[in-house]
């Protein structure tokens, strides 16, 4: 057994204790120096810049661990609205001293004018911050990856997730529906500014929309997100801060899917007009788009244009808080702070305080986790793999953990081909009870414990737990029970009550029944494993199965083209940062790993695909009814409609789920400070990097 399968197998047993235990090579936090998010004092502009720009550490307690401190920072829409929530005023604005240098010399405006006239403002998880940097992370690969910050941390979206959940203003200072939810009035936060200090407008939207969208060669299948009722949404110009999307059918909850994963949430703010009609045919003389085509070793315009419109591009304008300044790949990929970002914090001080972002390239995962246990790395999402030795090595590497949430993984989730052209099977996988027998054959308490070890909890596939989704809920214990004896009478009942000379049963016909498991090797790399004892649960009632493991490429084209009888791998429900309408699982969209056939009958409107039963196309009947709910509670007892027909049909067959904390668990160096302990989304991206310190 290799090093790597005894990590695996040891480290869940031992993942709650250690994660109770996490702070115990710390003392419990002691107060901050400055007072917490929210409470300071109001700030004059001699007084705010102060702790901003000093020098040496300006904290002395030591950081909280994973979960032990609730959100504290909290995200204002405007200056006006942090001094109506807590009564302290911001009077004043600075910036970093090297901004302030470049302001002095007259390389750059006042930071009163790189700011926009509402800026965002952050009042901070632990204490106003300090400048400097760098912040030190990696890049685990030596391929075309490129550094976290790239992909999500510069991603400013019209909407976003505030550190509590909800969707707040962002790019987008405020917005208004008309009352039937067709309609929506977004208002640009004015004054915002493009990394070279050309203002963002209402035109760059327009450009993303008309010029990229709209553009068949660009965009040859238009995003189903941008629809309803089968047509395109039509955006308009009001005016220069004021844009305006309007759709054939109620559409409330695109306010939400405006800032979440799954959502091309970037793309809207993420089209600088000025500096991208170059390389667009609409403007640019094709002449000087074909020579830089050449340069670049383009063979069409299409590939060229969405490179220099890639967040990876160094030259393409920004308004997110780092600028990359190399093409990845990059032994070092380095960012640089936006002198026009247009957040601050509590006190007036502009953001990011980090002043550079440093991503190694580091050649696998284990060089990682061997520079993080060395206290090189200031945040590293790890994961809980590596868990035991992570802990073992907290106090001399420095560093402390957190946690972040995401969607829960379903392992070794069993699905049926409902539209196989064996008769017989075909039968059988389409009746509830079939499927709700071997469910109830299969001991998922000793798949814990011999394969787990702890750490996941059985369960169908099931949505994030606690509220909205309560994915702990005994709605998703849905025939997972433990019961040999009520899946021999269920099958009985079906009718196979013949046996071969071996015991198992035999097909209603009379012929040999035998389930074919193909079990991808891909995610979880478990699953042959577990297939093998789903096996034996199944012979122990009669059901003959055999298993065969699939890479996961040539798994995908086999399960996708119907070609399996039964098939394994990891799933999804939604919730956290992906909301479930979403998730193709849950409601039967484009993808569905349940039933491609039954999908693409209804994405093709009957032309193709195989025509699947009345609940399925409920599930799609229901999500329209979701897209076009203002009120959220009615959308969520929508949903939870969608969670107890998906149950009561049982069209796949869950093991167990993790619990996303762990699988999402983050090491953060001890001289990083303002982190939460708790992120809402294990991209990080809503807790608001910019307002990340390192602390001496």
């Amino acid at each position: 057994m290799t090093s790597k399968t005894v990590s695996r197998y040891l480290i869940p047993f031992l993942l709650i204790a250690v994660l109770l235990l996490a702070a115990c090579g710390a003392p419990a936090p002691a107060p901050a120096v400055d007072a917490p998010a929210g409470t300071q004092p109001a700030a004059d502009s001699s007084s705010a810049a102060q702790p901003s720009a000093a020098a040496g550490p300006i904290l002395t307690d030591p950081p909280a661990d994973a979960g032990e401190r609730p959100v504290q920072m909290h995200v204002y829409n405007s200056p006006e609205d942090y001094t109506a929530a807590t009564g302290n005023t911001i009077s004043g604005y600075n910036e970093a001293p090297e901004l302030a240098e470049m302001v002095a010399s007259g390389a750059l405006p006042p930071v009163e004018e790189r700011l926009p006239a509402a800026p965002v403002v952050v009042a901070p998880e632990e204490a106003i911050g300090k400048y400097g940097g760098p912040l030190r992370m990696s890049i685990t690969g030596q391929n075309t990856l490129a550094a976290e910050v790239g992909n999500w941390w510069v991603v400013e979206s019209l909407t976003i997730h505030s550190p509590q959940g909800e969707i707040i203003p962002n790019v987008a200072q405020s917005w208004e529906w008309t009352d039937d939810n067709k309609v929506l009035t977004l208002h640009l936060r004015e004054g915002i500014k493009w990394s070279d200090g050309v203002p963002f407008t209402a035109d760059d939207v327009v450009f993303w929309w008309e010029d990229v969208v709209l553009n068949t060669e660009l965009t040859p299948s238009p995003p189903t997100l941008l629809t309803r009722g089968g047509e395109m949404g039509v955006l308009t110009k009001i005016d220069d801060y004021t844009v305006q999307m309007t759709f054939s059918q109620p559409y409330a909850l695109f306010t939400t899917y405006l800032g979440s994963w799954g959502f091309s949430r970037g793309a809207p703010t993420g089209h600088p007009k000025h500096y991208l009609t170059q390389f667009h045919p609409n403007y640019a003389e094709r002449e000087s788009i074909e020579a830089g085509m050449a340069e670049g070793g383009f063979d069409t315009w299409t590939d060229y244009f969405t490179q220099m419109a890639g967040n990876l591009n160094p030259d393409k304008p920004t308004i997110g808080a780092w600028i990359p300044q190399d093409l990845p790949p990059q032994p070092l990929e380095i960012h640089k702070r936006n002198p026009y970002y247009w957040k601050v914090d509590s006190a007036g001080n502009q953001l990011p305080y980090i002043g550079e972002i440093w991503s190694t390239r580091t050649a696998d995962r284990e060089a990682t986790i061997l520079k993080t246990i060395a206290g090189e790395l200031d945040f590293s999402r790890t994961g809980s793999i590596d868990l035991a030795l992570l802990s073992d090595n907290k106090v001399s590497g420095n560093y402390r953990f957190a946690y972040a949430d995401w969607m829960p993984n379903a392992f070794g989730n069993i699905m049926f081909n409902f539209t196989t052209a064996d008769e017989v099977k075909r039968e059988l996988y389409n009746d509830v009870r079939f499927r709700r027998a071997l469910s109830v054959a299969i001991n998922r308490d000793e798949i814990i414990k011999l394969i787990y070890k702890g750490g996941v909890f059985a369960s169908q596939v099931a949505p994030m737990r606690g509220a909205p989704y309560f994915g702990e809920s005994e709605l998703f214990q849905s025939w997972a029970q433990f019961d040999p004896d009520l899946a021999n009478q269920m099958l009985d009942e079906i009718g196979l009550t013949e046996r071969d000379n071996e015991g198992f049963r035999l097909a209603p016909n009379g012929g040999e029944l035998l389930l074919i498991i193909a079990a991808t090797t891909a995610w979880p790399v478990e699953t042959p494993e577990l297939m093998e004892l789903v096996r034996g649960y199944w012979a122990n009632v009669g059901i003959k199965a055999t298993v065969t493991p699939e890479a996961g490429q040539l798994w995908t084209a086999r399960h996708n083209a119907g070609e399996h009888d039964l098939s394994a791998r990891g799933a999804h429900f939604g919730g956290g940062p992906v909301h479930p309408t979403l998730n193709s699982n849950t409601f039967a969209l484009a993808g569905w790993q349940w039933a491609p056939d039954w999908a693409l009958w209804l994405d093709s409107n009957g032309a193709q695909g195989v025509e699947p039963p009345d609940d399925v196309k409920r599930l799609r009947e229901i999500r329209e009814q979701i897209l076009g709910e203002a009120d959220e509670e009615a959308r969520n007892e929508l949903i939870q409609e969608v969670f107890q027909i998906q149950m009561d049909n049982l069209w796949s067959i869950g093991l167990v789920v993790d619990d996303p904390r762990f699988g999402q668990l983050t090491v953060v160096h001890n001289r990083l400070r303002n982190v939460v302990t708790h992120s809402i989304s294990g991209e990080w991206y809503p807790m608001v990097p910019a307002h990340w310190f390192i602390n001496e």
